[in-house]
């Protein structure tokens, strides 16, 4: 057993080197790792269980139906204009407003990424802030540090809102309900108190003369194909119903995002055409990513790793509070420096460990989600959304998301959501 472990740890330092200096693909070295992984065991049959015959023991499908049906719906809403009707009508009621633009979008994102793709929101939201920037002659980083944190924090709110929250949710039993009760409220006030200090932070940023403000938009005029629009967007909000459906009826979110997609391909009557559309638009890196980190974390439990670094920390966790704190604080600064999956993937294992020692206490999974949500805005590389609004304003005179500004602006943010969920879990799970 000592040899799998020093194999185990081999191949899982040697995968987060790669990810973190991403000189392969992430997604690439992952399947690479966790293929090797399966053909160790194949040799050593230390895991009867991880092989190719036995996936299902060791790879989250739940997780992975869950994404793929979600895959197949929300792509189609962009093509049909329903975020941008989204990012427009919000343009409209602020009526050249800029501080109640501001706030929301904020919200308008926060609640777009807690049911749909994060990193779609951001990339329609972002366009129309750099042009209404560029209008206004304002340097568009306060606006885009808004949309990031905003964007990681709705993510953080449910359990389709980010990959992270489904691995959880699932490795747990969560329901989208356990999400609303215990993850969205702590978030929320974590958001609220950042747009706070963000607005007080830029008080001068928001004054706009009158001969600035924006012509009146129609939210509407941006939907392209409205049959395609309505179809899409109530075939998803039929599947946000099926979520929230009791659990004692026993259909998981993965079996409902499942036939939601079936449904919408059905009402659509896709063609081949249509399902090369389809391949297309499925995000295979992603779930490349999460075969190979499965098998990799599925080891690391299996050998007794993640019990061995539980017991270490152990030492100075010496109640339920310090639990927490080492908990949602070790999972910021890690999802700062790795992102949220990896984070979520190795704490997984290691807070199993914690329930070996102090006993089993749902407070901890929810401080490992919050603390991923929150984590991932401290840096550019935190989160996917970060890097895809870093990648968008490259090419800007003013506004670019480079590390040492965007560190500089969000860190006291970070620091400040951080304490506010750590007193909301404190104050709902120990008081």
């Amino acid at each position: 057993m000592l040899l799998m472990k020093i194999t185990v740890l081999i191949l899982f330092f040697v995968a987060y080197y790669f990810i973190i200096t991403n000189k392969i693909d992430k997604a690439a070295i992952s399947f690479i790792a966790g293929a090797l992984m399966i053909g160790v065991n194949s040799v050593t049959k230390i895991f009867p269980n991880l092989t190719i015959t036995h996936a299902g023991s060791f790879v989250d499908f739940d997780t992975i139906a869950l994404l793929l049906g979600l895959m197949v719906i929300i792509p189609f809403m962009g093509d049909a204009g329903v975020f941008q009707f989204l990012a427009l009508t919000v343009l409209k009621i602020s009526k050249g407003n800029l501080k109640i633009l501001y706030i929301l979008t904020a919200f308008t994102v926060a609640i777009s990424s807690a049911f749909l793709n994060n990193v779609s929101t951001v990339m329609v939201f972002v366009p129309v802030i750099l042009a209404i920037s560029e209008s206004l002659d304002k340097d568009p980083f306060p606006f885009l540090m808004m949309i990031v944190f905003s964007a990681n924090f709705g993510g953080g709110m449910t359990l389709i809102g980010d990959p992270p929250n489904m691995i959880i949710g699932f490795a747990n039993g969560f329901s989208f309900v356990d999400f609303i009760l215990n993850a969205m409220p702590g978030v929320i006030l974590a958001m609220i108190a950042v747009i706070f200090l963000f607005v007080r932070r830029e008080r001068g940023y928001f004054h706009v003369s009158k001969k600035q403000n924006q012509a009146p938009i129609h939210p509407f005029s941006v939907i392209n194909d409205k049959s395609l629009a309505w179809k899409s967007t109530l075939t998803f909000l039929g599947a946000v119903v099926g979520f929230i459906l009791p659990q004692s009826w026993g259909i998981p979110p993965s079996t409902v995002a499942i036939i939601a997609a079936a449904i919408f391909l059905f009402l659509i009557k896709a063609d081949s055409e249509t399902m090369e559309k389809v391949y297309s638009r499925i995000d295979w890196s992603t779930i490349f990513f999460f075969i190979g980190m499965f098998a990799l974390v599925y080891a690391l439990e299996g050998t007794g790793i993640s019990n061995d670094i539980a017991s270490t920390l152990s030492v100075i966790i010496p109640n339920d509070f310090v639990l927490i704190l080492v908990v949602l604080w070790l999972s910021i600064l890690m999802a700062s420096l790795l992102s949220a999956v990896p984070t979520v993937m190795i704490m997984i294992p290691i807070i199993h460990g914690f329930e070996k020692i102090f006993g089993a206490n749902s407070f901890v999974w929810w401080a490992l989600v919050m603390g991923q949500s929150i984590g991932g805005n401290l840096t550019v590389v935190g989160a996917a959304a970060n890097m895809v609004v870093a990648g968008m304003t490259k090419k800007l005179e003013r506004g670019r998301l480079e590390f040492g500004r965007y560190f500089k602006y969000s860190l006291p943010a970070v620091l400040l959501s951080g304490t506010i969920v750590t007193a909301y879990l404190v104050a709902k799970y120990m008081m």
